[in-house]
């Protein structure tokens, strides 16, 4: 069967491209992907398909000129509309301070992005075969991937679609040599200062040299590996909204009910948690993943940890994951040189006011007799040392060991403030007042109350 038509049987088996769809080709010259233009060209007819193409020159070689405009004849030779850029992605590279590779992915991928969305097209195809998917396991696994990188590409992931993956790169320089269809080269290719083009060029032989199928099997294993990943990951999804929640920014995990989960699901209910927060899981590897499961897990009620484009803390019974680390707060120092409104951090306002008698207290509302305790008094943060008579208790109690007590996080105990006369603390505002200044029936009242601001 020629190479024509098993490609589209097997688009009609995958269902990967839809009859009818609007499909953009990323075009660069070579082999691959002037394969796919070809085949997508040759059944658009019959799958009533709407084809568009995009070329991105990267500047990064004297050659591209000549590229794009190969890419361009071809394009009209086949009645291709074609939409082009020019990018200096060396000098991205340099002004972003990053990996060349990446730099050069995240700004082909954007511009794909915008030239589909100005195109009205559905879907970006991809010239990627099974020999890619074989170095891309590998170096997916050189890095410390888990099962889910070792997944490798899929056919269809959001609007990508690589309908070549099903072939190899020799069924494509085949089809195109048979055809008579030119392409370019890319001397790059054979950088070897590039991790792909190791894998490709010194990897790949050495183990073709112990099973000369390697290439075929490897592929065949990411398929199986997508389908057991895939139905894991359906029970995963299931736990998310039993063991979690999101809240804002973040997503919020009970550690207990996480503990509780086989390993395998429990490590994709963290995966997909941080997936949420941080729209991918670029640079994240099995180590990581195992890091979260065990600060989870472990011992120490608090913990925290630094990963790529996440944070992820535990704060007792939870579990946080967050796309960056909260900012802390600043130390914070106020006096209070009588009745009044005045700002606190957080969006708070406190209010000061006399009362001719006490109203009440409760957790944001804190009541002191005028007449023992006057002006100016003090709110600033905590500091070391400090230390709280509570009320209702004897003795005093340092405010460290307070916060251990009501279980705050260590956001919380940062953002907490204290009313304070001189060295003596009166209140660890909106928690917990003092025991002596308490106001009698027949005294004038100081009266504290906190709130949020627009309450």
């Amino acid at each position: 069967m020629s190479l024509l038509n098993r490609f589209h049987k097997s688009l009609s088996q995958s269902g990967c491209i839809p009859t009818g769809s609007r499909v953009l080709v990323a075009v660069s010259g070579g082999a691959d992907s002037v394969a796919l233009l070809s085949l997508l060209h040759q059944v658009a007819g019959v799958m009533e398909l709407h084809l568009e193409a995009a070329h991105l020159d990267h500047a990064l070689r004297d050659e591209s000129l000549a590229d794009a405009r190969f890419v361009e004849q071809l394009c009209l030779d086949l009645d291709v509309p074609l939409m082009m850029e020019r990018q200096d992605v060396a000098e991205l590279a340099r002004q972003q301070k990053g990996n060349l590779e990446e730099v050069a992915r995240n700004v082909r991928r954007a511009f794909l992005t915008r030239a589909a969305r100005a195109r009205n097209c559905q879907l970006i195809a991809f010239g990627h075969h099974a020999d890619d998917q074989a170095e891309t396991f590998l170096m997916r696994l050189l890095r410390g991937s888990g099962t889910f990188g070792l997944a490798g590409m899929r056919m269809l992931s959001e609007l990508f679609v690589r309908p070549l993956l099903p072939f190899q790169r020799d069924d494509l320089v085949g089809y195109l040599q048979e055809e008579g269809i030119a392409w370019r080269e890319d001397e790059s290719n054979l950088d070897q200062t590039f991790t792909r083009n190791r894998v490709r060029h010194q990897l790949v032989p050495a183990l073709e040299s112990f099973n000369p199928n390697i290439r075929r099997q490897i592929a065949g294993l990411c398929d199986q590996i997508r389908d057991d990943d895939d139905f894991l990951s359906d029970l995963a999804e299931a736990e998310m909204t039993r063991c979690g929640e999101r809240q804002g920014d973040e997503y919020v995990l009970n550690c207990a009910l996480l503990s509780n989960l086989a390993p395998a699901l429990a490590g994709r209910v963290v995966r997909e948690a941080l997936h949420l927060v941080r729209g991918d899981l670029r640079g994240v590897t099995s180590t990581h993943t195992a890091e979260i499961l065990k600060l989870a897990c472990a011992g120490a009620p608090q913990g925290e940890l630094d990963l790529p484009g996440g944070w992820v803390a535990r704060r007792y019974e939870k579990l946080l994951f967050c796309k960056q680390k909260p900012e802390k707060m600043e130390p914070f120092e106020l006096v209070l040189n009588g009745p009044g409104i005045y700002p606190l951090p957080g969006g708070r306002l406190l209010h000061a006011s006399l009362a001719e008698k006490a109203l009440g207290e409760r957790a944001d509302v804190v009541e002191f007799s005028a007449i023992s305790l006057q002006f100016p008094l003090q709110v600033r943060s905590c500091q070391p040392g400090d230390r709280l008579h509570p009320s209702g208790m004897s003795g005093t109690k340092k405010i460290q060991d307070f916060f251990v007590d009501l279980k705050l996080t260590k956001e919380e105990r940062q953002d907490s403030l204290l009313l304070v006369k001189d060295s003596q603390v009166l209140w660890v505002v909106g928690l917990r007042r003092s025991e002596g200044g308490r106001p009698v029936q027949v005294e004038p009242v100081l009266r504290f109350e906190v709130q949020k601001s627009g309450d």
